[in-house]
């Protein structure tokens, strides 16, 4: 299992796993390797860039102004990914604040798609889910359907799971939901940007989690490179 709650797993990723390499990522924001390694290529993004052709992403996810990928984080995303492709024209487009369930946000990717023809889709799932309790099975059953529709469609998809947040008395719910996005995207060969280990090690680290969440724009963008360059 890729993803686990901080403590001896963490700290044998720490021992084990090399640090994120590279220039482009700063040195507050450097973690394991395993956090931003994708299970499966990013087949129609690596070919666009490949050409030096632009790149539509979509961002879905939970309430921007409570999240790590606020709008003010995004044109940071835009900014990193240019900074590591400076040939490539990334546009960004936000579809807003949502509720954040998967199988709301399931709906909204079904639409936008027809809207404005992505070439990659950057879903933030699972906080809004954890804190419902929705049902595993239910939530699993959405990620794959959503999975598997965008690919027979031929769009990148790739999922930030929920960050790790100390201190608080739901925080053992982020930490099921967790496991059940790593066992679909092990199913489903999924890609995930790991917020929870990122921002648990971040945090281990002597980092407020505030300064951790500060940190995903940098780590979305070095994974997504990393992905299409490799």
């Amino acid at each position: 299992m890729r993803r686990a709650a901080a403590g001896a797993v963490l700290a044998a990723w720490v021992l084990l796993c090399p640090l994120a390499a590279g220039a482009a990522i700063s040195t507050a924001c450097r973690v394991p390797d395993i956090f931003l390694t994708f299970d499966s290529d990013l087949g129609r993004t690596e070919r666009l860039v490949d050409r030096s052709a632009p790149v539509r992403i979509l961002m879905i996810g939970p309430q921007p102004d409570r999240q790590a990928l606020s709008d003010k984080k995004r044109s940071r995303l835009e900014v990193e990914l240019s900074r590591r492709l400076p040939n490539i024209t990334f546009t960004i487009i936000d579809e807003g604040a949502t509720q954040g369930l998967a199988r709301d946000d399931f709906g909204r990717i079904r639409s936008a798609v027809e809207r404005v023809a992505p070439d990659l889709i950057i879903w933030q799932v699972g906080t809004a889910d954890a804190l419902a309790a929705t049902d595993p099975e239910s939530f699993a059953q959405t990620l794959e359907q959503a999975a598997d529709w965008l690919r027979g469609r031929n769009i990148d998809l790739v999922l930030i799971d929920p960050p790790f947040v100390p201190g608080v008395d739901h925080e053992h719910l982020y930490g099921r939901i967790v496991k059940q996005i790593d066992a679909v995207s092990d199913k489903e060969r999924m890609n995930v940007v790991q917020q929870y280990g990122a921002t648990s090690y971040l945090q281990s680290s002597a980092r407020s989690p505030a300064e951790g969440r500060a940190c995903m724009a940098e780590l979305v963008a070095e994974a997504i490179v990393k992905a299409v360059t490799r």
